[in-house]
């Protein structure tokens, strides 16, 4: 379920954690970090966002609810609009506050077995409760499917696909698009894992063109109810962000 790429440990926990609920029976996760990304989005300098997000998820049975919600710091021209870019629109400016509340739902249609992977459908609502200057103060909506499937107990291979729906930014008219991702996990142990993300989103804004990101990860499971996320972001196109980087401490049971 994607909703921006500075966010890549959002996408990572949805994937990695469905796995670990499935085989330890994970019922509650609470995860709280930082995210901080960078890029000039179409401009003469850089916007840079930093983010400090609460994150809520319950799984029962084959139903998982997840909810969001971020402190933002946004420094430059650009306006960050419920976690896209909107290039050169505010001048070189700071803004900060509390960020839209995201709402999700996941079902699992299958789960994981030696001949067939996971699959999962699910949708997000963004609610438009950010501080002025951090959001398009409309609701928006993605639909989403997942599949993941592990090869053997180390090697798991999962992907995404979606579609979002933007609510316009004043005067600004946002693109509706595709939303996808591709990935590999490998779990050197049974306590810690690394792997990769690439994320691609259609373009939103006329002009700027499609965002495609590749963002490595590691996570560490140190105790048996705490989990340790972090990871990187680079970025390929215009409306991605040059770099990007962060981190997740999540308590679960």
């Amino acid at each position: 379920m994607i909703r921006n790429t500075s966010a890549l440990a959002l996408l990572v926990a949805i994937f990695i954690s469905a796995q670990a609920s499935a085989q330890n029976n994970t019922a509650l996760e609470v995860g709280t970090g930082v995210d901080y990304s960078t890029g000039r989005y179409g401009a003469a300098t850089d916007t840079s966002v930093f983010s400090i997000p609460l994150e809520l998820k319950y799984q029962f049975d084959h139903i998982r609810l997840q909810a969001s919600i971020p402190y933002v710091r946004v420094q430059g021209p650009g306006s960050f609009v419920g976690g896209i870019i909107v290039p050169g629109s505010t001048g070189n400016s700071t803004r900060s506050g509390l960020g839209d509340v995201n709402l999700g739902a996941t079902w699992m249609i299958n789960q994981d077995t030696n001949s067939f992977p996971a699959i999962e459908l699910g949708a997000i609502v963004k609610l438009p409760t950010a501080s002025s200057g951090l959001g398009t103060g409309k609701v928006d909506y993605t639909a989403v499917a997942n599949i993941y499937h592990s090869l053997n107990p180390q090697f798991m291979l999962f992907g995404s696909v979606g579609y979002q729906w933007l609510g316009d930014f004043g005067t600004i008219n946002l693109e509706n698009g595709v939303v996808a991702s591709a990935g590999m996990n490998f779990k050197p142990s049974q306590t810690t894992s690394i792997g990769f993300a690439a994320n691609y989103h259609q373009e939103y804004f006329k002009g700027l063109g499609d965002q495609f990101t590749v963002s490595p990860y590691a996570m560490w499971n140190f105790d048996a109810n705490w989990r340790l996320v972090g990871y990187g972001t680079v970025g390929f196109t215009t409306a991605s962000p040059k770099w990007g980087a962060g981190m997740r401490l999540v308590f679960f049971r």
